[in-house]
């Protein structure tokens, strides 16, 4: 009887080592290649720095998500050490109005303002707005910034400020 327990656990050993022979393998070589950067090449600059959009007097009662927008400008500007037609990427970041996800908060619950890009909401913390660029390239982006608020809220009288924050990112 040990006798036979043997020769099936020597010959279950004998395939295991059979079967765990790999066959022929094949392989390649893989390179890898990139370029450092120490400062990124581009720079921001608006109409003017700190970009400062003022709507000025604001009637509670008009705001509508389209009365009181404001339209500016930045620039970007390339340095010889971008490469030709590479796609950057704008973002946009700043803390999302509780009612209005697509609007940054001001320092006035239920107020808020939303950023447009080409007639399109940018919403905050989105880095996701393609630009392509090219090495020594200067390129003027128009966005508009507009007044909204929560209609569930009556807004006071009174001054009001939000920050938001406009990068260019790199691939």
């Amino acid at each position: 009887m040990m006798t036979r327990q043997r020769a099936n656990l020597t010959a279950a050993l004998c395939w295991v080592m059979i079967i765990g022979v790999s066959p022929v393998q094949a392989s390649t070589q893989v390179n890898f290649h990139g370029t450092l950067i120490d400062n990124p090449p581009c720079d921001i600059t608006g109409d003017n720095d700190p970009i400062y959009v003022d709507f000025d007097e604001v009637g509670i009662t008009k705001i509508d998500g389209i009365n009181y927008m404001q339209d500016f400008t930045l620039t970007i500007t390339c340095g010889s050490d971008l490469g030709n037609n590479v796609a950057l990427y704008m973002g946009y970041d700043g803390m999302n109005a509780p009612f209005d996800r697509d609007a940054v908060q001001t320092d006035i619950r239920g107020l808020g303002i939303r950023l447009y890009y080409k007639g399109e909401i940018v919403a905050p913390n989105n880095d996701d707005i393609p630009i392509v660029m090219s090495s020594g390239s200067i390129k003027t982006i128009a966005l508009s910034a507009v007044p909204v608020k929560d209609d569930s809220i009556d807004l006071l009288e009174g001054p009001f400020n939000a920050t938001g924050t406009v990068e260019i990112r790199y691939p």
